[in-house]
């Protein structure tokens, strides 16, 4: 009799347990078949400035990141520069319309905030991580002239999908399903995998959990559409003249240094600073160290 209720109870708990899980899909789907079209005009980025200094730098996070990614070490900086952290379309606590995703998409949106708070005087450093760092190339690129110095940090670079699957799948397994197409099915499950429990080490806990706020539709047509599909080496010709800052770490397996090596040449104001011991999350582990080189590349140019 008991081995029965026991059965019987088991069998209850995993009902209960797979209604959840399916729960928890639907929902993830709905949320981003059903979210609403992208309206430039009625739709802003979330942003906020930190900082009183004179020289202004506009700060664009990495894939499924947030503003909340560079809140470190700026107490040490908050002096020196007037900050304006970005919240990227479909990110954080941006807006998440259904929509291209596409470079052009993106840059408007941030255009729309830096020209609102005055990041377009001519007088401005964009900062850009993985994600973050294509598009300040490309937001360069659009307006030369709002901008004195890029700094790019862990710029990824890929000939296509098979080549970024296979250096993601050196990683880990989950790294090379996140650019597999089959990948927009797992998004619809983030609330169980943004859990204390699938937090790496090198990631903080306000990263990590802002990384659950995307949706599969602003992940996956992103990735495809800037990482995957944009021709950066064709970016960097139209800003080959700019002074540069790039900052990567050797051991970096999500955008491998070799690649980046390979296009610092079309640059002719370029300084590559190699971090021998670190990978992609560089300014996580180490942002003194990172405000220090952007500091020392700013007096010196």
């Amino acid at each position: 009799m008991q081995t029965k209720q026991y059965k019987k109870m088991i069998y209850h708990i995993l009902s209960i347990s797979l209604l959840a899980f399916l729960g928890v899909g639907i929902y993830g789907y709905l949320k981003g078949a059903l979210a609403p079209a992208y309206n430039f005009q009625q739709m802003t980025l979330n942003y906020e400035r930190i900082g009183n200094g004179t020289q202004k730098i506009i700060l664009l996070h990495g894939l499924t990141g947030s503003l909340n990614y560079w809140k470190r070490g700026l107490d040490d900086v908050s002096g020196i520069y007037s900050l304006l952290l970005i919240d990227l379309l479909g990110f954080g606590d941006s807006p998440k319309p259904k929509s291209k995703y596409d470079i052009e998409e993106h840059l408007t949106a941030i255009e729309k905030v830096a020209i609102k708070e005055g990041f377009n005087s001519g007088d401005v450093v964009i900062l850009g991580h993985s994600l973050g760092a294509i598009l300040t190339l490309g937001l360069a690129a659009k307006h030369p002239t709002w901008f004195t110095a890029l700094v790019v940090i862990g710029l990824p670079i890929y000939q296509d999908r098979k080549a970024i699957k296979n250096k993601l799948n050196k990683i880990s397994i989950w790294n090379g399903l996140s650019v597999d197409s089959r990948y927009k099915f797992i998004c619809f499950f983030h609330p169980l995998f943004t859990t204390a429990w699938f937090r790496p080490k090198n990631i903080p806990k306000d990263v990590f959990r802002d990384a659950g706020k995307h949706n599969w539709v602003s992940y996956y047509h992103t990735l495809e559409e800037i990482i995957i599909n944009t021709n950066i080496a064709q970016i960097a010709t139209k800003i080959k003249d700019k002074k540069i800052l790039f900052i990567h770490g050797e051991k970096d397996m999500a955008a491998p240094i070799d690649t980046l090596e390979e296009i610092i040449p079309i640059f002719s104001k370029a300084r590559l600073e190699k971090l021998p011991m670190d990978d992609h999350q560089v300014f996580l582990v180490k942002p003194a160290e990172i405000w220090s080189l952007i500091t020392g590349f700013l007096i010196d140019n």
